[in-house]
Order: C-alpha cells, then sequence, then structure tokens
C-alpha cells in the first residue's frame, strides 16, 4: 500500500446471499463531508438492505485527505457495519485518484459510484445494477438528459452550462451518450479494473468513458434523477449572486 493511503477496516464480508450471489461494491468518495456522511452511509446501508437477498454487497468509502472529521466519523460507522470499509488517503489527492483507490480495492462483480450527498439516490443502484447484468455492458452511465430524465433543485445557469458542456463532450463519445460527466455509473469490476487510468481530477469520468471506447466496450445509458440537495442549491445560488 502506498504512503498516501491507509486501509483501516477490515476485509469486507457478503452481506447478503450465498457463494453464487452476485456482489456489489458501493463506492462514496467523500472530502470534507462531516455534516452528512454518517446519515447518508445509514441511508445507504438501509437501502442496500432491501435489494434481492441474492445479492452480495458492501459500501467502500474513499476519505480523500478529509480536512474536517469525515474520516472518523465514516471509521466510526463502518465499525458498527461489517460490511462498510473506510480507505484513508493522508492527503487530497482528488477525484481521480480517489476512485483509482476505490477500483483497486473493489471485491464485487459490479461496482456502483454514487455521490456521498445522495444527489443521485440510492433508488439509482438497483435500475444501475439490473441494466448491466441484463445488457452485459462493461459501463452503464447515469443520465439525467436522456428521455425519461430527470433534474431537480440544480441552478438555471448550473443546469445550463451542464447541458451545453455535455452536448459538447459527447463528440468524445461519438454522439451516443447525452451525459458524460457525472460520476454516478456501474462498471464490471474486471473491466474497470484492467484500465489504466491516469486523470487526478473529475476528468477521470471523460478518460473511462473515451479509454472504453476504444476497446469497443459496450456502454449504456440509464436514465437518472439529478436532485440537488437544498441546501447545495442554496449555496450555489447565493455564490452566484455575490459573483
Amino acid at each position: 500500500m502506498s504512503n498516501n493511503e491507509q486501509h483501516t477496516t477490515g476485509a469486507a464480508t457478503n452481506s447478503a446471499g450465498g457463494p453464487n450471489s452476485t456482489t456489489l461494491t458501493l463506492i462514496v468518495p467523500a472530502f470534507n463531508e462531516a455534516a452528512i456522511i454518517e446519515k447518508n452511509l445509514a441511508s445507504l446501508c438501509d437501502y442496500m438492505s432491501t435489494l434481492r437477498p441474492d445479492y452480495g454487497w458492501e459500501i467502500l468509502v474513499i476519505n480523500d485527505g478529509s480536512e474536517d472529521d469525515s474520516g472518523s466519523r465514516a471509521e466510526r460507522f463502518a465499525s458498527g457495519h461489517n460490511n462498510v470499509r473506510v480507505v484513508h488517503h493522508q492527503h487530497n489527492r482528488g477525484l481521480g485518484k480517489a476512485l483509482q483507490t476505490a477500483f483497486e480495492h473493489a471485491y464485487g462483480d459490479y461496482v456502483i459510484v454514487l455521490d456521498v450527498d445522495l444527489s443521485y439516490g440510492p433508488e439509482h443502484i438497483p435500475l444501475l445494477l439490473n441494466k448491466i447484468r441484463e445488457s452485459g455492458a462493461e459501463i452503464v452511465a447515469s443520465s439525467p438528459y436522456m428521455k425519461g430524465g430527470k433534474i431537480s433543485n440544480v441552478p438555471w445557469h448550473r443546469k445550463a452550462l451542464t447541458i451545453w458542456s455535455n452536448r459538447f463532450l459527447s463528440v468524445v463519445a461519438k454522439g451516443k451518450l447525452s451525459s458524460l460527466a457525472p460520476m454516478v455509473r456501474a462498471y464490471d469490476r474486471r473491466f474497470i479494473q484492467a484500465l489504466d487510468l491516469t486523470s487526478e481530477g473529475m476528468d477521470i469520468n471523460l478518460e473511462i468513458i473515451y479509454k472504453a471506447e476504444t476497446l469497443n466496450a459496450r456502454i449504456e445509458e440509464e436514465r437518472s434523477h439529478l436532485r440537488w440537495p437544498l441546501q447545495r442549491a442554496e449555496d450555489a445560488a447565493t455564490h452566484s449572486r455575490q459573483k
């Protein structure tokens, strides 16, 4: 293990299902999320327990060098849940490095990445999981911009910027995908672990799609509902007015 990370919890256990069950690793990157991390991890655990009993699952939290007590709060939560693990970066290394660490430590047959603020709610988990299993795709990307998708509480200026950015970036995916930026996706674990990923920041999401395209991997989309928490929306609106 590198000097920049420390694995602090025990080995994951298969929370539900027998030896032939499908296993899922739910990845939750976190940076300075002390105010919400325990509550939202509890919501995720409660939701995961309602999924089909033949799913074995774990939640893997990547504390990316938080400057608050996100790490200790995540550890406290994990100490009472044997299917929750926490990996710490000693310093903030960016989303790209956080996801690379997560992919390295994941054990599930499938991997789903979710925002810790639950701006994409836990109801997206079975949608993404069912889609990747039924389609045989290597990647299933969430998209609030495809038909049937939805956006709530996102300030109009952020919404417009994101929509136009996705239209521009869709060239990368040869126009086949309506959304490239969101990190909320499902992956075949063996496929994502085999990619040679180098991006350290948000651009890792574009790098994954680009490299998957060059390998002729199958990429599917699943409609989603991007719903910013009200406090985040209010903070963004305030910041915009102050400019």
